[in-house]
C-alpha cells in the first residue's frame, strides 16, 4: 500500500491523522498489557473494517522486546490510559505516539487497502507532524528536538495488529519525515487555502490565498495562542502573519494543563456523575455551544443539572490563561496586538474568554482583537478540509505536503 501524504498531530486528548486526503481521528488512550491478556483479549471477530477504528490492539518491538498496546477507545477507562493528561509529557521519547502513528497506519491499511494480506507493506513517501513550543525551548537549537521527532519516525518500522478478525503484520517504510512548530505553523492555514480547480482536467488541489484575512492582519503584529489539552503555547508573528523573529517570539503560557485541571473537577466535584475524565470530556463538547450542561438519564430521563459547577471552573480558567497571555506578550511590544485563540480546548473556553478580555481590557478590545477561529475563517464550496479550531495545525501540515507536490 502507498501513503503519499501522512500528516499527523499527536494531541494530548485526540490523534488526528491525515493519510492521502483521508481524515480520522483517534482518542489519545494508550495502554500497555501483557502477552497473555492480548492473546485473549477479543471474544469476537470484527468484519467490517470501519468498526476497527474503536478496538485497536497492536504489538510491536520496542528495544529486542515485543509489546503490547491497546490504543483509542478500547483503551478508554483503563487505569492508566490519561496519565499524560496531568502533565506535560516528551512526545519524542514517549510511547504514546508512536503506538498512535502505528495504529494509525494499521487501521488505515484494513479500510484503504484494495489488496490486503496477512502480512504486507505500507510505504509512506512523506509524513510530518509537529512537537509543542514547550517541549522545543529545552534545546539549545529549536532544530534539534525538531530532528529528533522526525528521525523516530523516519524509516522502517513493524506493526502486529491483532484485532480479532482484522489480524495482519505490517512493514511500515516512511521514506521522508518533517516535523513543525504546532501553533506556529497554523499561520499557514490563516494566510492560504486548498480549493478545488473546477476548470483542472484532473480535479486536482491547488494552493490560494486567504482573502479574508489578508487585510485583517496586514498592519497588526498577532499572537497565536494554542490551547491544547495538555499545552498552552503561544507565538508572537510581525505584521502579515509573517514568520517568527526570534527565539523569544515563542512562548509557553504556565498554566496548569486543560485537561489536568477538569480531571481535578471530576474528581472533586462529579466523580459521581462522571467515572473517567473522557466521559466529562465528551459531555464538554457535546453541550458547549449551548453552555448549558444539563447531565441526562437516558433510561429514567431524569435530568441534572451541572451548568453551575462546570462553567464556574471554565471562567476561572480562561481568567487565568487571558491573564497570563496579556503578562506575557503586552509586554514585549507597544503597538496593538491582535490574538487569535485555537486548539482542542479554545471552543469550550471561547466565550469566557471573552469575558475576561472585557473585564481585563474593554468590550472593545475583546471583540476586535481577541478572535477565536470562527471569527477569523470563512469557508466556501469549493475549500478542501477548511481548518477547525482542533484540526488547523494539521491542515497547515497537508498545506505543506500539498505545495511539495
Amino acid at each position: 500500500m502507498e501513503i503519499s501524504r501522512m500528516n499527523s498531530d499527536f494531541g494530548n486528548s485526540t490523534g488526528n491523522f491525515l493519510g492521502s486526503g483521508y481524515y480520522f481521528e483517534i482518542p489519545t488512550n494508550v495502554v500497555e498489557v501483557t502477552k497473555d491478556i492480548a492473546e485473549g483479549y477479543f471474544t469476537s471477530e470484527v468484519h467490517e473494517a470501519t468498526d476497527l477504528l474503536d478496538r485497536l490492539l497492536i504489538s510491536t518491538e520496542i528495544d529486542g522486546v515485543e509489546r503490547y498496546f491497546v490504543v483509542g477507545k478500547l483503551a478508554e477507562g483503563g487505569e492508566f490510559s490519561n496519565m499524560h493528561v496531568d502533565e506535560m509529557h516528551d512526545k519524542i521519547t514517549s510511547h504514546v505516539p508512536y503506538a498512535m502513528f502505528l495504529a494509525s497506519v494499521a487501521y488505515q491499511y484494513r479500510v484503504k487497502a484494495e489488496e490486503q494480506k496477512d502480512k504486507d507493506e505500507v510505504n509512506i513517501a512523506r509524513m510530518k507532524m509537529m512537537l509543542p513550543i514547550w517541549l522545543l525551548t529545552r534545546e539549545d537549537r529549536f532544530g534539534t528536538a525538531l530532528e529528533r521527532m522526525a528521525s523516530r519516525f523516519r524509516g522502517e518500522h513493524k506493526v502486529k495488529l491483532l484485532t480479532a478478525g482484522m489480524e495482519t503484520e505490517l512493514t511500515i517504510n516512511v521514506d521522508n519525515s518533517g516535523c513543525y512548530i504546532e501553533g506556529e505553523v497554523a499561520r499557514l492555514s490563516l494566510k492560504y487555502k486548498l480549493v478545488n480547480d473546477p476548470s483542472d482536467p484532473e480535479k486536482k488541489t491547488k494552493l490560494v490565498p486567504r482573502e479574508e484575512t489578508a487585510e485583517m492582519f496586514k498592519k497588526f503584529e498577532t499572537v497565536l495562542v494554542d490551547i491544547g489539552g495538555g499545552s498552552t503555547d503561544a507565538v508572537l508573528l510581525p505584521k502579515n502573519l509573517a514568520s517568527p523573529i526570534s527565539r523569544n517570539s515563542y512562548q509557553v503560557i504556565s498554566i496548569k494543563p486543560f485537561l489536568g485541571k477538569l480531571d481535578e473537577l471530576r474528581k472533586n466535584k462529579l466523580i459521581n456523575y462522571f467515572t473517567d475524565l473522557r466521559t466529562l470530556e465528551k459531555f464538554l463538547v457535546d453541550n458547549h455551544k449551548t453552555h448549558r450542561y444539563v447531565l441526562k438519564n437516558e433510561n429514567t430521563g431524569k435530568e441534572l443539572d451541572l451548568t453551575e459547577q462546570i462553567t464556574s471552573m471554565l471562567r476561572d480558567y480562561a481568567e487565568v490563561l487571558v491573564q497570563k497571555v496579556l503578562h506575557t506578550f503586552t509586554k514585549m511590544t507597544t503597538s496593538p496586538l491582535k490574538f487569535v485563540y485555537f486548539g482542542g480546548e479554545a471552543p469550550i473556553l471561547g466565550e469566557y474568554i471573552k469575558e475576561a478580555v472585557t473585564r481585563l481590557t474593554s468590550a472593545e478590545i475583546a471583540q476586535n482583537n481577541h478572535l477565536l477561529l470562527s471569527d477569523v475563517i470563512k469557508v466556501d464550496s469549493n475549500e478542501v478540509f477548511p481548518p477547525v479550531s482542533r484540526t488547523i495545525n494539521l491542515n497547515s501540515l497537508e498545506l505543506i505536503s500539498v505545495k511539495e507536490g
